[in-house]
């Protein structure tokens, strides 16, 4: 794709500068959601919104978005999804209102969707299987696995400093940076099959964006308001709809976005699971944390995100070691070993005492989990690329990016719903945040048994007229 190294590590700069102001923005709101719910004096039953809108949009054009970049080119889409988020972010910056923000924030997530499917493609291009792929995958896995928690440090510090605009105002600029260097050093990238690319399978692309945006709303949604209220069961019930017409569609499709060999064999479906249960840990024990540090020990914002960032450190300095370590160690090893670390973290951050001592309760089970994290992450990343064919990068992209999404959402919801308490007595709200990520330990040991037991076949796999043009 670039000519030589010094162009293909600006590529690399830019595509990860766009991943990690996408995976950023799935949590840097949230520390800055009671500034945005005094300053536009909104309900909370509407301020859950400004996450539950994003989250959806992301996760739910991810496998179209993903499909595109396979048969337009990467190029243009990641070009138009990285503008896309960036416009969205300065709209949200300079929203007065509440309907602006959640209009931004719809238009955030569908950038960010194009941005990243195509992004990730486009790195795989840029270097073949190897030590080289190994390492910029393992740049790849540090942004999505110490993104969120970076989002919370830097949500508490932006908001401290400038108020929650400025949350959405630092994209601009970096937005503007990537897009101009990649415009510089991606060359054009041809359309996987140019004659087929028109025959886009618009019903499963609507069917799937609409299944997976609704469930992503759902979840998001019932957390807040209740699972029994009406309107978050009859998301629920539109998301089965929704998916089960999918799966219809795609069965009758001659050539379907998502065929269902890529669900049942070869390495992507075994690493989206794990990516999966990884997330959902990783979702769930940031919003305990926040609370824990916030309503129990009495920190602040600021305080909150740099309490946090060590793990966030330590995943960074696994990710590199994990991926000069894939080349001598098999990925699902170091999946396994990567999660088990979790699992031990999450046991130990469980313990969480009403007057606890952050050096001696928090600080080691933090760091902990981010070597288990960054170690994991990037495993299951290059288990799940390893073999693919050409015409089927776009797909693997949406299928790992979307198990991202799908599991910090679940985490949060089912976690935090399993967990909830009406009481304000700190004794049993720290109760009751170390049982959630004593759970999470339970979510990161079966991802570890799957890891372990699940196929890590090289074989490439059929997927549709499009694989084998």
């Amino acid at each position: 794709m670039t000519g030589n190294a010094t162009q293909r590590r600006a590529a690399v700069t830019a595509l990860c500068v766009v991943q990690f102001m996408v995976v950023l923005d799935s949590t840097i709101t949230t520390v800055a959601i009671g500034a945005i719910h005094v300053d536009l004096a909104t309900d909370e039953h509407t301020l859950q919104y400004v996450l539950s809108l994003y989250a959806a949009a992301f996760g739910g054009l991810l496998l179209l978005a993903g499909r595109v970049a396979d048969l337009a080119g990467g190029r243009r889409v990641f070009v138009a999804g990285a503008v896309t988020f960036t416009g969205a972010s300065l709209l949200c910056a300079v929203a007065t209102t509440m309907p602006a923000l959640l209009a931004g924030r719809s238009v955030q997530g569908a950038g960010a969707a194009f941005a990243s499917a195509a992004a990730f493609v486009l790195l795989l291009d840029l270097y073949p299987e190897g030590p080289g792929r190994n390492r910029v995958l393992g740049i790849w896995a540090a942004l999505g696995a110490s993104g969120a928690a970076t989002g919370l440090i830097l949500g508490g510090v932006l908001t401290d400093l400038g108020g929650w605009h400025l949350v959405f105002a630092v994209n601009v600029p970096l937005g503007a940076a990537a897009v101009a260097l990649a415009s510089r050093v991606l060359r054009p990238t041809p359309p996987a099959a140019p004659a087929r690319a028109v025959q886009l399978d618009l019903p499963g692309a609507i069917t799937a964006t609409l299944g997976t945006a609704t469930l992503l709303f759902a979840v998001t949604r019932g957390p807040t308001v209740g699972w029994s209220e009406p309107g978050t069961a009859l998301l629920l019930a539109g998301t089965a709809v929704l998916l089960a017409t999918f799966g219809i569609v795609e069965a009758r499709s001659s050539d379907p976005l998502l065929p269902l060999a890529a669900l049942t064999r070869g390495p992507v479906p075994v690493a989206a699971v794990v990516i999966a249960c990884l997330m959902a840990v990783v979702g769930s024990q940031g919003f305990f944390l926040v609370l824990y540090l916030q309503r129990i020990i009495g920190l602040g914002s600021t305080a909150t995100g740099l309490a946090i960032a060590p793990s966030a450190l330590a995943a960074l300095v696994a990710t590199t070691a994990a991926a000069r370590l894939a080349g001598r160690i098999p990925a699902r090893a170091l999946a396994v070993a990567g999660l088990l670390l979790v699992a031990a973290a999450q046991m130990l951050l469980g313990r969480l005492p009403v007057d606890g001592s952050y050096l001696r309760d928090l600080l080691p089970g933090l760091l902990l989990f981010g070597l288990g994290l960054g170690t994991a992450f990037v495993a299951a990343t290059i288990a799940g690329t390893a073999g693919l064919a050409q015409a089927d990068k776009g797909r693997a992209s949406g299928i790992l990016n979307t198990a991202q999404q799908l599991g910090i959402a679940l985490g949060v919801s089912v976690l935090v719903s399993a967990t909830a308490v009406n009481s304000t007595r700190p004794e049993i709200l720290a109760s009751s945040y170390g049982t959630g990520l004593r759970l999470g330990a339970f979510v990161a040991v079966a991802g570890a048994l799957i890891a372990a037991v699940g196929s890590h076949t090289r074989t490439r796999v059929d997927t549709g007229p499009a694989s084998r043009q």
